[in-house]
């Protein structure tokens, strides 16, 4: 799952959120050297990556794009089940999405002081160019896969996914609404049985 994802997914506690944004460059053990709070933050993200990586609906979206785009299938699915999330959002959250991702926005404003190098680049250009409104469009999905692809040092056609994701737009969306309650009740569970006091 993307940026979007794993922010519904903390529930709006702010040390999951933090630690689940942490986990796009924490790795391995270095999720000790934080707070207890927000390591349970960064083992819900990788909690989150793994049952979704691992999961058969994950896997058949990933399908529709295997003979394209290969190894970065997965990629692709992580961005298109954000888009999913946003056009859905009212199914999911009481709060209204302007008001959840300026809310993400201030937090990670609030915390950055707080963080390394390569987290602090993340915020800032997530916030700069608005990534969590870019994820609510097509546009704005072929927008971020390019812009993936050209940071990549493997050659790759990202940019040019958009025919393939319009062709299978009903099958990724059916795939999306029938995975996404699934990793939310995982996520919840994760959270009550690894972390309570």
């Amino acid at each position: 799952m993307n940026f979007v994802a794993h922010q519904y997914l903390s529930f709006e506690n702010k040390s999951l959120q933090i630690g689940n944004l942490l986990g796009e460059t924490v790795k391995g053990k270095q999720y000790l050297n934080y707070d207890d709070d927000i390591q349970k933050g960064i083992l819900l993200h990788r909690s989150i990556d793994t049952f979704t990586d691992s999961h058969e609906i994950a896997k058949q979206s990933s399908s529709y794009f295997h003979e394209t785009q290969h190894k970065f299938a997965p990629i692709i699915i992580d961005v298109i089940y954000d888009y999913f999330l946003i056009k859905h959002w009212n199914n999911f959250s009481e709060t209204p999405f302007e008001k959840f991702k300026s809310d993400c926005y201030q937090l990670f404003e609030n915390e950055y002081d707080s963080f390394q190098k390569k987290p602090q680049e993340i915020i800032f250009y997530l916030i700069k160019y608005d990534w969590f409104e870019n994820y609510s469009t097509i546009e704005g999905v072929q927008k971020t896969l390019k812009g993936i692809g050209s940071r990549t040092k493997f050659q790759n056609n990202l940019h040019q996914i958009i025919p393939e994701f319009e062709r299978n737009f009903s099958k990724l969306e059916n795939d999306f609404l029938s995975f996404f309650p699934l990793l939310e009740l995982h996520c919840k569970n994760f959270i009550s049985f690894n972390f309570q006091e």
